[in-house]
């Protein structure tokens, strides 16, 4: 026993915790309540607290420089107390609690035992780490965390790529497909999961990759231009002119026909300083060397993700690109989302598909978020076996909107208070409870919540592995003919 109940609520209890194990209690810790039923709780805050006059702390503090027991001095008028909120009852598994635990219930710290429930048996359940604190196994539900979509979320350094590598090396294990956007070299060859069986690095000039990335110029779609960059509305109305009269080759006709004569065959629809802007922003779309005529890898990737590959998509020298970023993620999403509609409307079966967003805020923050194929995928792609996980140090900057379409959440470290208020405030998950304690994590815990999991859980994630097996030869490549 390490204290007893001496308040409770609907959904939470305050707990007096004995003198010797105050220092054995860490927020997050879960805590047993035996009362008439079993009760798992969660420490959300610990804090010490006096019974005698209101300014008994300020006399205390004249004496501290002479006195080191606070007992024989003032008898048991402090005491240690923890604040906790409930989870559930304990039976068979976890229930809700419709009821409180009576005063002075006595209180443990949870065991393993406690909790065999959470030993899955089964292929639906990913492992991604243990309970803090306890050796017991992390399983993650698969269909739930893919197709009702998922953040993971933590400043730089909390181990927030170490997660996602976990995660991924999980799906390969299962043989889900996934595509993961590297903006940062993350999960490749540097440092992640190129090189393993069942992984293909699709990448860009400066990385190391097994195929190199060509978008055609076709698959670019006004939508795209319009997340690169701000048009104003002379622009956004001379380019739904131009795409309507010249469909897939609008890029190709703006880049290459002369500005004068542009005006002209539009009968002056289009004004000359018009046309200029937008050749300067299309100019800079065709120059990347990454946008081809010939090749389309997209239809390479489609094809492997319909194989149970994972895709890996390194951006090499455009990491730190803006404009490069949000065109292939657009165009690479949007072409899968179409692909995966397109096969349920033709009664194809697809596996469950999820794509890995890192640097998430870059396109959906609040001014961006709407114009993306994201915000499709977030409200519609579970219908498609589609799903999101967003992976970002930053999640202030997301869209409150696309926040509360991930049903789970697994939170590192965050020191900034901001990125803490909303994620509380804009979670379809109840975080109120854990905002105190996602400043105090180390690297490599977190708290995961959200509906693949059976409560919120204090967890301590595996280390990645960077172990190899042998993978498929990639001397010769079959590329399919442009499939728009």
């Amino acid at each position: 026993m390490i204290g007893k109940v001496i308040s409770a609520e609907s959904d939470r209890i305050t707990a007096r915790i004995l003198l010797d194990d105050i220092e054995n209690i860490n927020m997050g810790d879960l805590l047993i309540i035996e009362s008439r039923f079993k009760y798992l709780a969660r420490v959300s805050s610990i804090f010490s607290k006096n019974i005698g006059e209101p300014n008994l702390p300020d006399k205390i503090a004249v004496l501290t420089d002479r006195i080191d027991d606070m007992e024989s001095l003032f008898g048991t008028q402090f005491y240690y107390a923890a604040e906790c909120g409930i989870l559930g009852v304990l039976d068979s598994g976890i229930k809700p609690a419709k009821t409180i635990p009576k005063f002075l219930s006595k209180i443990r710290k949870a065991e393993s035992k406690d909790l065999d429930f959470l030993l899955k048996e089964g292929k639906n359940y990913i492992k991604i780490g243990r309970l803090r604190n306890m050796d017991l196994p992390i399983k993650i539900d698969i269909e739930s965390f893919i197709t009702k979509h998922a953040g993971v979320f933590g400043k730089t350094g909390s181990g927030k790529s170490n997660t996602v590598k976990v995660i991924i090396k999980e799906m390969i294990k299962h043989n889900i497909p996934c595509l993961v956007f590297d903006i940062h070299g993350e999960y490749g060859y540097k440092r992640g999961l190129g090189g393993r069986e069942n992984v293909i690095v699709v990448g860009l000039p400066g990385g190391e990759c097994d195929v190199s990335l060509t978008v055609p110029l076709q698959m670019i779609k006004p939508g795209d231009l319009r997340v690169m960059t701000t048009l104003t509305e002379a622009q956004e109305d001379a380019v739904a002119l131009i795409h309507k009269r010249y469909g897939g080759k609008w890029l190709e006709y703006i880049s290459q026909t002369d500005t004068e004569n542009i005006v002209s065959e539009f009968e002056n629809k289009i004004q000359m300083t018009t046309v200029l802007a937008l050749q300067r922003k299309i100019g800079r779309i065709v120059d990347y060397n990454f946008v081809g005529r010939d090749f389309n890898s997209l239809n390479y990737i489609r094809d492997k993700i319909r194989q149970d590959k994972v895709i890996i998509i390194d951006f090499g020298d455009y990491e730190h690109d803006d404009w490069a970023i949000k065109l292939i993620t657009s165009v690479i999403s949007r072409f899968l989302l179409n692909k995966y509609k397109k096969y349920k409307k033709e009664e194809h079966k697809t596996k469950e598909t999820l794509l890995v967003l890192e640097e998430a805020h870059k396109l959906l923050n609040v001014d961006t978020a709407k114009k993306t194929v994201f915000s499709d995928i977030v409200r519609e792609g579970r219908k498609f076996n589609l799903g999101l996980c967003i992976v970002d140090q930053m999640p202030h900057k997301i869209f409150e909107e696309v926040l509360a379409q991930l049903n789970t959440v697994i939170i590192m470290l965050l020191t900034n208070i901001k990125d803490r208020e909303h994620l509380v405030l804009s979670s379809e998950n109840d975080l109120s409870d854990f905002k105190k304690e996602m400043k105090r994590l180390d690297i490599g815990e977190a708290i995961i919540t959200g509906i693949s999991v059976p409560f919120p859980i204090p967890a301590k994630i595996d280390l990645f592995s960077l172990s190899r097996s042998k993978k498929e030869n990639f001397d010769q490549f079959e590329f399919n003919e442009l499939d728009i």
